[in-house]
C-alpha cells in the first residue's frame, strides 16, 4: 500500500538570477576570518543534537555517534567555464534519493561542500573543473561511498541513490531540449531502486518500463496542468501516486521516481523544473 493517495510534487524552482560561479566562500586568502564573520551556510557544520539525544537511525552501519567535523575554511573549486548563461557547463548538482538514511554530507576531492542534505533534497548548481573527481558521501561518522566520477562540459545532477551494497552515485546528465512557442519538455527518472521499473503516464504521453537508474529522453509537450499517474512495471493496473503537474512555457521538467521506504510499492515522486536559456 501507499503511504499516501495523493502526493503532490515538489518543485525546485530555477529563477533568473545567475549561477553561481563555483562552490565559492569569501576569498580570504591567507587571512583567517574574524569568528564573528558569516560562513556561507550551504559548508555549515551540522550543530550538536539536542540534549546530547542521538536519533534512531535505520540501518546499523557505521558508529552510532554523530560526527565530529573539525572547522574549515573551504576554498572554492576551480571553474573551467564560468559564464553567467542558465546554460552551465560543468555544472554539478546533488540529489537525495536514498531511503532510510539520515542527512549526508558531500566531500569533493576531500573537501566538504555540502551538509545535512535530507532526503528527498536538491542543491543548487555549482561549477566544477571538467575531469575525474573523488565524491564522498559521509554520515553518522560513516563513510558510506567514494566513487571517482567525471566531471564533462555539460550540466549534471549526481544522485545519493539506495543499492545492493546500501549506498551509490550516480550521474545523471541534465541534457538541454527544445522548447518552441508554449512547450515545455518532461521525462522520468527512476531512482527507486526497491521498486524495479515503473511506468509513468502524463496526459497522452507514456513513459513504460523506465529502469531503475534510467532517465528517458525528453518529451516536448504543451504547457498546462497534466494528470501524473505512476504504477509499478511489474503491476501496471496498481496506480501508485496520482497527481497533477503544471508545465510553464520554456521549462525542462524531470520527474524523479523515489522510494520513501525500503518496499516496492513505497512510491513518491520529486518534480524538478529548469530553464536552459
Amino acid at each position: 500500500m501507499t503511504q499516501f493517495e495523493t502526493l503532490p510534487l515538489s518543485a525546485t524552482q530555477a529563477n533568473d538570477d545567475d549561477i553561481d560561479p563555483g562552490f565559492l566562500v569569501p576569498d580570504y586568502g591567507n587571512v583567517i576570518p574574524p569568528f564573528d564573520e558569516e560562513i556561507d551556510p550551504d559548508f555549515s557544520v551540522m550543530p550538536p543534537y539536542p540534549d546530547g539525544v542521538i536519533p534512531d537511525r535505520p540501518y546499523p552501519e557505521g558508529p552510532s555517534y554523530p560526527p565530529f567535523y573539525p572547522p574549515f575554511f573551504p576554498t572554492p573549486m576551480p571553474c573551467l567555464f564560468c559564464n553567467t548563461n542558465q546554460w552551465a557547463r560543468g555544472s554539478i548538482r546533488f540529489l537525495n534519493a536514498a531511503t532510510g538514511y539520515n542527512a549526508f554530507t558531500i566531500y569533493i576531492d576531500n573537501r566538504p561542500v555540502y551538509s545535512n542534505l535530507n532526503f528527498p533534497e536538491l542543491t543548487r548548481y555549482q561549477q566544477i573543473s571538467q575531469g575525474y573527481h573523488r565524491f564522498s558521501v559521509v554520515g553518522n561518522g560513516y563513510t558510506y561511498v567514494q566513487k571517482s566520477m567525471y566531471v564533462g562540459d555539460g550540466m549534471a545532477t549526481i544522485a545519493v541513490i539506495n543499492s545492493s551494497t546500501g549506498l551509490d552515485l550516480t550521474s545523471i546528465a541534465d541534457t538541454t531540449c527544445p522548447t518552441p512557442n508554449a512547450n515545455a519538455c518532461f521525462r522520468v527518472c527512476n531512482l527507486a531502486y526497491y521498486s524495479g521499473p515503473v511506468n509513468t503516464v502524463i496526459g497522452n504521453v507514456y513513459f513504460n518500463s523506465t529502469n531503475f537508474n534510467q532517465a528517458a529522453s525528453f518529451s516536448s509537450m504543451g504547457s498546462g496542468t497534466y494528470t501524473v499517474n505512476v504504477a509499478r512495471s511489474a503491476q501496471p493496473q496498481n496506480t501508485l501516486v496520482s497527481t497533477t503537474v503544471t508545465l510553464r512555457p520554456g521549462r525542462t521538467y524531470t520527474l524523479y521516481v523515489l522510494n520513501w521506504s525500503p518496499t516496492p510499492d513505497t512510491i513518491q515522486t520529486l518534480l524538478v523544473e529548469d530553464r536552459r536559456n
